[in-house]
Protein backbone atom coordinates (compact mmCIF):
# COMPACT_ATOMS: atom_id res chain seq x y z
CA UNK A 1 0.00 0.00 0.00
CA UNK A 2 2.13 2.72 -1.37
CA UNK A 3 0.87 6.39 -0.85
CA UNK A 4 1.58 8.99 -3.48
CA UNK A 5 2.23 12.99 -3.07
CA UNK A 6 -0.85 13.91 -5.04
CA UNK A 7 -4.30 12.14 -3.96
CA UNK A 8 -6.22 14.24 -6.43
CA UNK A 9 -4.02 15.35 -9.31
CA UNK A 10 -4.75 17.93 -11.84
CA UNK A 11 -3.47 16.75 -15.87
CA UNK A 12 0.38 16.37 -15.89
CA UNK A 13 0.79 16.69 -12.37
CA UNK A 14 3.69 14.68 -11.32
CA UNK A 15 3.26 11.67 -9.13
CA UNK A 16 5.92 10.17 -6.82
CA UNK A 17 5.55 7.86 -3.93
CA UNK A 18 5.99 9.33 -0.04
CA UNK A 19 5.52 6.21 1.34
CA UNK A 20 6.46 2.39 1.01
CA UNK A 21 5.15 -0.03 4.36
CA UNK A 22 5.77 -3.50 3.55
CA UNK A 23 4.05 -6.46 5.96
CA UNK A 24 5.12 -10.02 5.46
CA UNK A 25 2.39 -12.66 5.92
CA UNK A 26 3.28 -16.47 6.22
CA UNK A 27 0.39 -18.53 4.23
CA UNK A 28 1.65 -21.31 6.23
CA UNK A 29 1.10 -19.99 9.91
CA UNK A 30 -1.27 -17.25 9.14
CA UNK A 31 1.00 -14.85 10.97
CA UNK A 32 3.06 -12.04 10.24
CA UNK A 33 6.15 -12.52 9.93
CA UNK A 34 8.29 -8.93 10.04
CA UNK A 35 7.48 -5.42 8.62
CA UNK A 36 9.26 -2.84 6.57
CA UNK A 37 8.07 0.98 6.67
CA UNK A 38 9.83 4.31 5.33
CA UNK A 39 8.79 7.38 4.43
CA UNK A 40 9.95 8.86 0.97
CA UNK A 41 11.06 12.19 0.31
CA UNK A 42 10.28 13.37 -2.99
CA UNK A 43 12.90 14.48 -5.59
CA UNK A 44 10.76 16.06 -8.28
CA UNK A 45 7.80 18.41 -6.90
CA UNK A 46 9.62 17.99 -3.53
CA UNK A 47 6.52 20.54 -1.47
CA UNK A 48 3.50 18.18 -0.30
CA UNK A 49 0.28 19.96 -1.05
CA UNK A 50 -2.19 20.47 1.81
CA UNK A 51 -5.01 17.77 0.44
CA UNK A 52 -2.02 15.07 0.23
CA UNK A 53 -0.97 16.37 3.69
CA UNK A 54 -4.37 16.18 5.19
CA UNK A 55 -5.52 12.32 3.58
CA UNK A 56 -2.36 10.94 4.56
CA UNK A 57 -0.92 12.38 7.80
CA UNK A 58 2.58 12.78 6.06
CA UNK A 59 3.74 16.17 7.07
CA UNK A 60 6.34 18.22 5.00
CA UNK A 61 8.91 17.51 7.91
CA UNK A 62 8.28 13.42 7.50
CA UNK A 63 8.94 13.92 3.78
CA UNK A 64 12.30 16.51 4.12
CA UNK A 65 13.82 13.94 7.34
CA UNK A 66 13.08 10.79 4.89
CA UNK A 67 15.49 9.07 2.26
CA UNK A 68 14.49 9.12 -1.47
CA UNK A 69 12.90 6.63 -3.67
CA UNK A 70 16.12 5.61 -4.81
CA UNK A 71 17.47 4.53 -1.36
CA UNK A 72 13.89 2.78 0.16
CA UNK A 73 14.01 0.87 -3.57
CA UNK A 74 17.44 -0.67 -2.46
CA UNK A 75 15.93 -1.04 1.22
CA UNK A 76 13.22 -2.70 0.09
CA UNK A 77 14.93 -4.92 -2.15
CA UNK A 78 17.25 -6.22 0.65
CA UNK A 79 14.39 -6.87 3.05
CA UNK A 80 13.35 -9.68 0.21
CA UNK A 81 16.46 -11.27 0.33
CA UNK A 82 16.65 -11.35 4.06
CA UNK A 83 13.80 -13.56 3.69
CA UNK A 84 14.77 -15.31 0.69
CA UNK A 85 12.29 -13.71 -1.27
CA UNK A 86 13.92 -12.73 -4.36
CA UNK A 87 17.30 -14.21 -6.14
CA UNK A 88 20.47 -13.02 -4.49
CA UNK A 89 22.13 -13.59 -8.09
CA UNK A 90 19.24 -11.50 -9.52
CA UNK A 91 17.53 -8.86 -8.15
CA UNK A 92 14.83 -8.97 -11.29
CA UNK A 93 14.23 -12.47 -11.02
CA UNK A 94 11.39 -13.78 -8.46
CA UNK A 95 11.68 -16.59 -6.51
CA UNK A 96 8.52 -17.43 -6.47
CA UNK A 97 7.82 -17.74 -2.74
CA UNK A 98 6.06 -15.12 -2.62
CA UNK A 99 3.16 -12.19 -3.99
CA UNK A 100 1.92 -9.06 -3.25
CA UNK A 101 -1.36 -8.28 -1.75
CA UNK A 102 -2.90 -5.13 -2.61
CA UNK A 103 -6.66 -3.26 -2.23
CA UNK A 104 -7.09 -2.64 -5.98
CA UNK A 105 -4.64 -2.29 -8.70
CA UNK A 106 -3.09 1.23 -8.63
CA UNK A 107 -0.29 0.70 -6.11
CA UNK A 108 1.32 -2.15 -8.54
CA UNK A 109 0.02 -1.63 -11.37
CA UNK A 110 0.34 1.91 -11.81
CA UNK A 111 2.73 4.25 -9.07
CA UNK A 112 5.39 1.62 -8.41
CA UNK A 113 6.08 1.25 -12.20
CA UNK A 114 5.97 4.93 -12.79
CA UNK A 115 8.32 5.47 -9.72
CA UNK A 116 10.83 3.49 -10.88
CA UNK A 117 10.46 5.01 -14.07
CA UNK A 118 10.81 8.25 -13.36
CA UNK A 119 13.61 6.96 -10.72
CA UNK A 120 15.80 5.50 -13.82
CA UNK A 121 15.42 2.04 -11.90
CA UNK A 122 15.32 -0.84 -13.96
CA UNK A 123 11.08 -2.50 -13.23
CA UNK A 124 12.10 -5.95 -11.99
CA UNK A 125 9.66 -9.11 -12.78
CA UNK A 126 8.74 -9.88 -9.40
CA UNK A 127 6.41 -6.58 -9.30
CA UNK A 128 5.02 -7.93 -12.53
CA UNK A 129 1.83 -10.01 -10.90
CA UNK A 130 -0.50 -9.58 -7.48
CA UNK A 131 -3.13 -10.31 -5.58
CA UNK A 132 -6.10 -7.62 -5.60
CA UNK A 133 -7.83 -8.74 -2.84
CA UNK A 134 -11.06 -6.49 -2.92
CA UNK A 135 -11.35 -8.03 -6.34
CA UNK A 136 -10.51 -11.22 -5.11
CA UNK A 137 -13.42 -10.49 -2.55
CA UNK A 138 -16.02 -9.69 -5.22
CA UNK A 139 -15.19 -13.26 -7.66
CA UNK A 140 -15.66 -15.39 -4.86
CA UNK A 141 -18.89 -13.76 -3.44
CA UNK A 142 -20.19 -12.71 -6.85
CA UNK A 143 -20.75 -9.25 -4.37
CA UNK A 144 -21.47 -5.97 -5.88
CA UNK A 145 -18.62 -3.49 -6.66
CA UNK A 146 -16.39 -3.10 -2.95
CA UNK A 147 -15.86 0.67 -2.87
CA UNK A 148 -12.30 -0.18 -1.21
CA UNK A 149 -10.43 -0.76 1.85
CA UNK A 150 -13.06 0.35 4.93
CA UNK A 151 -16.30 -1.17 2.55
CA UNK A 152 -14.60 -4.59 2.62
CA UNK A 153 -13.31 -4.72 5.86
CA UNK A 154 -16.98 -3.71 7.20
CA UNK A 155 -18.16 -6.25 4.92
CA UNK A 156 -15.99 -9.00 6.62
CA UNK A 157 -16.82 -7.39 9.94
CA UNK A 158 -12.92 -6.65 10.70
CA UNK A 159 -12.29 -3.74 12.61
CA UNK A 160 -10.04 -0.23 10.78
CA UNK A 161 -6.92 0.02 12.96
CA UNK A 162 -5.23 3.03 12.71
CA UNK A 163 -5.65 5.80 10.53
CA UNK A 164 -7.21 5.43 7.14
CA UNK A 165 -4.79 6.37 4.04
CA UNK A 166 -1.93 6.41 6.12
CA UNK A 167 -0.24 3.23 4.28
CA UNK A 168 1.41 1.48 7.11
CA UNK A 169 -2.13 1.55 8.78
CA UNK A 170 -3.42 0.43 5.19
CA UNK A 171 -1.06 -2.25 4.94
CA UNK A 172 -1.54 -4.02 8.36
CA UNK A 173 -5.57 -3.75 7.41
CA UNK A 174 -4.55 -5.35 4.09
CA UNK A 175 -3.11 -8.03 6.12
CA UNK A 176 -5.89 -8.47 8.29
CA UNK A 177 -7.86 -9.17 5.63
CA UNK A 178 -5.67 -11.67 3.89
CA UNK A 179 -5.85 -13.13 7.40
CA UNK A 180 -9.67 -13.53 7.14
CA UNK A 181 -9.17 -15.60 3.99
CA UNK A 182 -6.77 -17.94 4.84
CA UNK A 183 -8.70 -18.30 8.17
CA UNK A 184 -12.04 -19.01 5.84
CA UNK A 185 -10.07 -21.55 3.38
CA UNK A 186 -10.12 -19.07 0.36
CA UNK A 187 -7.24 -19.09 -1.60
CA UNK A 188 -5.32 -16.39 -2.37
CA UNK A 189 -5.04 -16.59 -6.19
CA UNK A 190 -3.51 -13.68 -8.53
CA UNK A 191 -5.80 -11.63 -9.52
CA UNK A 192 -3.15 -9.49 -11.94
CA UNK A 193 0.06 -10.31 -14.01
CA UNK A 194 1.58 -7.82 -16.58
CA UNK A 195 0.63 -8.73 -19.83
CA UNK A 196 -2.61 -10.42 -19.00
CA UNK A 197 -5.24 -10.24 -16.71
CA UNK A 198 -5.72 -13.72 -14.77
Amino acid sequence: EVNSSLKRPAPNDIWEIIEFPICLLSAETNTIIDVYHSYVRPSIKTTLNEVCISITGITQSIADCSPTFDIVWEQVQQFLLKHSLISLADHNSSCHSFTWITCGNWDLKTMLPLQLKQSRLDRPEFINEFINIKELYMEYYSSTRIRGMKDLLKKLNLKLEGRHHSGIDDTKNITKIAQWFIEHKHPLKLTYKENGHK
